[in-house]
């Protein structure tokens, strides 16, 4: 049975009597997005975002009045427009689907770009608060960490360096229709009559029942000014992944045979846990390798007042989400495979890597020494060439191949640049296909809260056949930035000399 709904919720009108508040909620689309649009639509204007490449480009209402805004959170211009008129933001975005047909850079570096940019547009469009549901750590040093989990940290602390008040729900495993985590689990007790149990099912956890999510989201919302910061959300009970495994083979009335064994293998899980489960690389590589780090909710006043009206337990929140085949369902199981067509025939480049923050962190003077830097790379072979505006910042860059062959072109785009984020369009040039309908460009973003510059290439359409490029141009651009950032770490002060 789920709870009732906390008595003190206020019709979504906290501190303003004459309008409803509008919520944002960026994943809106996904199994814990979908469950708060149904919670929050009756007293709360909803806009879901969706970054969805097959999604149409325009804004729709639902029949449920939940306004559809498509949003690239890879472009803070995209995610500024998304933003108009909204107080509330819940961000519930990781970055393990692939984006575009290729994507350099691991997704700890892809979710700390998406984080940076919503906070910049948060902070121009005046939201008032985000609320992130971010990882269970225990608060366990950094370097205890999986990378999943200190990403889920590292996009909160991005997060709060904002204007905006800040509230993080932190939660592990989450037991509902629809969730991956939880579909993964139920294949794999149904298909396995026998199951070894490496050490990492011994960690202890805490899991919780999307219900649970939900009321915790509507609290939080209640009162703008008594739930900010950090809350840990988990049911009572402390278990281990082995306990689960048993329990929830009993609510559907198997006892699978386990065997416990002495060896954590992390590769050989991933690999059985995908064959058996079904589910991508993508998704379990990085859940995977969270296994070992105890998830323990750490007690707060807001688990406090979850307990206050019955949290729900384990089993019972197994068998309400299995209810009518729950553990079947995947609610984006058809539109993963409309994006993979649309990305396919798309055919575009996103390469995001972090590089060593300078004693200088601006942007324009990173992109400058870039620039100087590239131009020495292979002198006499490819010659570059670059325009200086009258404030010393790269205005244009071209590059080209014996100084007659132009291969690619950029340009300053002034609209995008600030103090955080410097921006060169794509042109023109041999290397870039012609026609493509994309807004490439080439950025170096200065993230100060963590103490590093990022370059990514965006949007980019090669002009080689794709094999080509992939085999050719893709390796190059990783080993230029791989030496970029390297002489960068030897030359911190270099730019402070320009």
């Amino acid at each position: 049975m789920v709870p009732e709904r906390d008595s003190e919720h206020d019709r979504g009108t906290t501190g303003r009597d004459s309008k409803r508040l509008r919520v944002a909620i960026a994943g809106a689309s996904g199994f814990v997005g979908r469950a708060i649009r149904r919670e929050l639509k009756d007293d709360f204007d909803i806009v879901a975002l969706t970054r969805r490449a097959s999604a149409s480009s325009r804004n729709e209402t639902d029949s449920e009045g939940v306004v559809w805004r498509t949003c690239d959170l890879f472009d803070d211009q995209s995610v500024s427009d998304a933003f108009t008129d909204v107080d509330i933001v819940i961000y519930l975005v990781h970055s393990m689907s692939p984006q575009s047909r290729l994507t350099q850079g691991g997704f700890t570096d892809l979710d700390l770009v998406l984080a940076h940019n919503v906070r910049r547009a948060a902070d121009r469009a005046g939201v008032r608060r985000i609320v992130f549901l971010g990882g269970l750590d225990s608060d366990l040093d950094e370097s205890r960490l999986s990378p999943h989990l200190a990403s889920r940290r590292e996009v909160g602390i991005v997060l709060k360096s904002g204007r905006a008040a800040f509230t993080e729900l932190r939660a592990g495993l989450i037991i509902g229709r629809g969730g991956s985590s939880f579909r993964m689990l139920m294949r794999l007790i149904r298909r396995l009559p026998v199951m070894v149990l490496p050490r990492w099912t011994s960690t202890p956890t805490q899991p919780i029942a999307i219900a649970d999510v939900q009321r915790a989201v509507r609290i939080v919302l209640s009162d703008d000014e008594r739930w900010i910061g950090g809350y840990d959300l988990g049911i009572p009970e402390e278990l281990d992944y082995g306990t689960m495994i048993r329990r929830a083979a009993g609510c559907i009335g198997r006892s699978p045979v386990t065997i416990p064994v002495p060896i954590s293998s992390p590769r050989i899980s991933t690999l059985w846990i995908m064959l058996f489960s079904g589910e991508p690389g993508s998704l379990v590589i990085p859940l995977i390798a969270s296994l070992s780090t105890p998830t323990v909710a750490r007690p707060n006043p807001l688990l406090d007042r979850l307990q206050e009206s019955d949290m729900i337990g384990f089993e019972t929140a197994i068998s309400e989400a299995l209810a009518d085949h729950g553990e079947r369902e995947d609610p984006r199981a058809i539109v993963r495979r409309r994006d993979r067509r649309v990305i396919h025939d798309l055919s575009l480049v996103r390469s995001i890597q972090r590089v060593a923050m300078p004693s200088t962190p601006r942007p324009d003077r990173v992109s400058r020494s870039y620039w100087r830097w590239v131009g020495r790379l292979l002198p006499g072979l490819l010659r570059v060439k670059t325009e200086i505006d009258d404030e010393g910042r790269v205005a244009g860059a071209e590059i080209s191949l014996l100084g007659c062959a132009s291969l690619l072109v950029l340009k300053r785009d002034d609209s995008r640049c600030d103090e955080e984020l410097e921006t060169l369009s794509i042109v023109s040039g041999l290397l870039v296909r012609r026609n493509s309908p994309t807004n490439g460009r080439f950025e170096f973003r200065t993230i100060r809260c963590r103490g590093v510059v990022v370059t990514a290439l965006q949007n980019f359409a090669p002009s080689l056949p794709w094999f080509v490029y992939q085999w050719s141009q893709a390796i190059v651009h990783r080993i230029v930035m791989w030496g970029f950032s390297r002489w960068l770490r030897r030359n911190p002060d270099v730019i402070d000399g320009e």
